[in-house]
């Protein structure tokens, strides 16, 4: 029988040790590498780095796999703060630029900053041609710090129309670059002036996020009402060779848990009972869902097919509170 709407029933633990060689191995390779790097070069920021990355693929993705299903939020979170943490530090000391969406534009103004250009290309805009929005889900160094927040879920989502306003920010970013870039000659993206705009911005961002979350008890409040970067992202992803499937007959109809758990509060039955996979620009491979899943009908899969039909679980007008 399915779940109860709003029950999370422990799913059978068929955990395979066997599952956790790949990414041992993984780890022992890279601190082979590390050695080497060492014992070439000296550098030690290199090898720290090789270092690193070995933990986080024998640690954090390690912990992912051997979690109970239904655990591995937890887990997910765990690889948040490493992956985001690491690439928050390779942005704050590698003198590459100012990472946030005016760096960018200032980037393509002005015809350089290639590690940012390359960041975007790949991070953003390629990447979601592929993977969708996976970098919101697993590495943004602005969510890791959000879902530190207490709310694992937010029931509904405010009316469609607060969503337009991150449009309205990546348009005004927009405008104030170029203005600045036009008129005043001035470029943020990169020396000391980019990185006091990427530090301002992160400083910016984390509050206003911190504190939208606590307003509406929504750790991904910012991520559904100001962040300018899911504007691009949403306009690739739909194109995801990776998305969530299911199966149309597992009974759906009276089990709500995937709405109810999605942080980003899509309606997934909606897609799987008309045959179709997740095709909601929203949706960031957080996995949530399938974890969650008391049929064990979610998964993980490659196809070809053009999203952007959003199934939104948004907040009824009779029991809106903000």
């Amino acid at each position: 029988m399915p779940a109860k709407p709003g029950t999370r029933r422990k799913k059978r633990d068929n955990f395979n040790e066997r599952a956790l060689i790949v990414p041992a191995m993984l780890m022992l390779v890279l601190w082979v590498v590390a050695a080497v790097a060492w014992s070439q070069s000296g550098d030690a920021l290199l090898t720290a780095f090789f270092v690193y990355v070995g933990i986080f693929i024998g640690v954090g993705i390690g912990s992912y796999i051997a979690l109970a299903e239904h655990e591995r939020d937890t887990g997910r979170r765990l690889i948040m703060v490493m992956m985001g943490g690491l690439l928050l530090v390779i942005a704050l000391f590698s003198d590459h630029g100012n990472m946030q969406v005016e760096g960018l534009f200032w980037a393509l103004l002005a015809g350089f900053a290639p590690y940012i250009l390359l960041h975007y290309a790949l991070a953003k805009v390629l990447g979601p041609l592929v993977f969708g929005r996976i970098w919101c889900g697993w590495a943004c160094w602005f969510a890791m710090i959000f879902d530190l927040m207490p709310y694992k879920h937010s029931r509904y989502r405010l009316p469609r129309r607060w969503g337009w306003v991150r449009y309205i920010h990546f348009i005004t970013s927009f405008i104030v670059v170029s203005v600045l870039w036009l008129v005043f000659q001035y470029n943020g993206a990169l020396g000391e002036t980019g990185l006091l705009w990427f530090i301002g911005g992160l400083l910016l961002y984390d509050v206003l996020g911190i504190g939208l979350g606590l307003l509406l008890k929504d750790n991904r409040a910012f991520c559904k009402y100001l962040c300018p970067i899911s504007v691009m992202m949403k306009t690739t992803s739909r194109f995801s060779l990776l998305k969530v499937a299911g199966n149309p007959d597992a009974g759906c109809e009276t089990c709500n848990v995937c709405v109810e758990m999605c942080p980003m509060n899509i309606d997934i039955p909606k897609y799987i009972k008309n045959g179709q996979r997740v095709l909601s620009t929203e949706c960031t491979l957080c996995q949530t869902c399938i974890n969650l899943c008391p049929e064990d009908a979610l998964w993980l899969s490659f196809g070809l097919d053009v999203g952007g039909e959003e199934h939104i679980d948004y907040v009824p007008p009779r029991r809106r509170s903000v």
